[in-house]
Formats: C-alpha cells, sequence, structure tokens
C-alpha cells in the first residue's frame, strides 16, 4: 500500500521550481491562502486505528510526506517534533519526504537521527542547475541513509 501523509497544509515559495505549485492553485481556486500554515485532521494518521483493530497505515506501506507542505518549512517547526516520533515509532513503514529546504535539513533533525533512521527516505528536489549547484554538495554531506534525488 502506498498512503499520502499531509501532518500540516500551506506553503511559503522558497525558489524557482515553485512557480507554477499545484497547492497554491488549488487553494486559490477555492479562495484560500496558500501561504495559511496549519495542522490538518490527519497529523495524527500513522498512530490511528481502524475499527476493527490494526493501524490504519498497514505495516509494510510506504508514507508520501507533505505533498502540500515542505516537511521542512519552518512555520512547522514546532511540529515536527512530533512527527519524528510518530516516524520512529512506526518503524514498519516506509515515510518518503521530498524537499526543497534541503539546506534546513541539520536544524530539523532529531537528537537519535545519528546516521539516520532505517525507514525515512529524503528526496532533495532540484528544478535547474542553479539549485542543484546550491542543494547538492549540502545534501551529498548530509547524514541520510536513504537518499535520492
Amino acid at each position: 500500500m502506498e498512503y499520502v501523509w499531509n501532518p500540516w497544509h500551506g506553503c511559503r515559495k522558497v525558489s524557482e521550481g515553485c512557480k507554477y505549485c499545484y497547492m497554491y492553485r488549488r487553494d486559490e481556486s477555492v479562495g484560500r491562502s496558500p501561504e495559511e500554515v496549519y495542522k490538518t485532521k490527519s497529523f495524527e494518521d500513522p498512530l490511528r486505528k481502524k475499527r476493527g483493530g490494526g493501524y490504519k497505515f498497514e505495516p509494510g506501506s510506504r508514507v508520501i510526506v507533505c505533498l502540500t507542505s515542505d516537511f521542512f518549512l519552518e512555520e512547522a517547526d514546532a511540529w515536527r517534533s512530533d512527527i519524528w516520533q510518530m516516524i520512529k515509532l512506526r518503524g514498519d513503514l516506509d515515510f518518503f519526504i521530498i524537499t526543497k529546504r534541503i539546506l534546513r535539513f541539520n536544524e530539523c533533525i532529531p537528537e537519535d537521527w545519528g546516521e539516520g533512521y532505517d525507514n525515512v527516505t529524503v528526496a532533495c528536489t532540484v528544478e535547474n542547475q542553479r539549485q542543484a549547484d546550491i542543494r547538492l554538495p549540502v545534501f551529498r554531506e548530509m547524514k541520510i541513509k536513504n537518499k535520492q534525488i
């Protein structure tokens, strides 16, 4: 199985790759401000149980995180430690985090990160050569067990 988990919603454009952001278009089309960042109802979804027992997010599944925001968005700093705890608790899930804010990574990881969590893949996006030159040298040196570009 594969799940999309958006523990918070809203973002702020950070680079050229944000110019045609689908989340901005969608929010603006329904009269909502895409820059308003808030916790969603699905904040605790990885810990939620089904009525008959067992987790809503089935063990062995992939969980794509923050498709309507950025995991390392500054406005979500107060909530991120709770998310890391859930990710650690649900070691039976594979969490996939895509970010344009990889430069904030080291200030946003938990104290016990070490070389990274086995169940977390971090993908650094690079929309053009300028961003590749900025992000990739930093990303290459980061302690992350599972990396994608």
